[in-house]
């Protein structure tokens, strides 16, 4: 089954993890007295809700099943709906050709 990393719903908690980030950084200026620049920092400003996204879209093929639903949506989109335009496009095809034989 799934490898399960993290406690946190969907992968880390961003939360937590930009306070650890933001406690390191902070020792750090402590030490040292500098700020570092934000190219060095950037990883603070966090979106949980991208972070959320972004985990749930790497790991998809773990959860993945075949239900009804999904089922149906395959069917309309892969066989259905080109179908239906093949159908459109021959039917066209053939009245523009039996229209310029007559």
């Amino acid at each position: 089954m799934a490898d399960r990393r993290y406690d946190f719903p969907h992968g880390p908690n961003p939360g937590e993890e930009s306070l650890k980030l933001k406690a390191k950084y902070a020792a750090e200026y402590k030490k040292t007295g500098k700020i570092k620049p934000i190219q060095d920092v950037g990883a603070l400003i966090k979106d949980p809700a991208i972070e959320k996204f972004g985990w749930i879209r790497e790991n998809t093929d773990l959860y993945f099943k075949f239900k009804p639903r999904s089922v149906r949506n395959a069917v309309l989109w892969c066989l259905l709906i080109p179908g239906a335009l093949l159908f459109y496009i021959k039917k066209t095809k053939s009245q523009e050709k039996s229209a310029s034989l007559h």
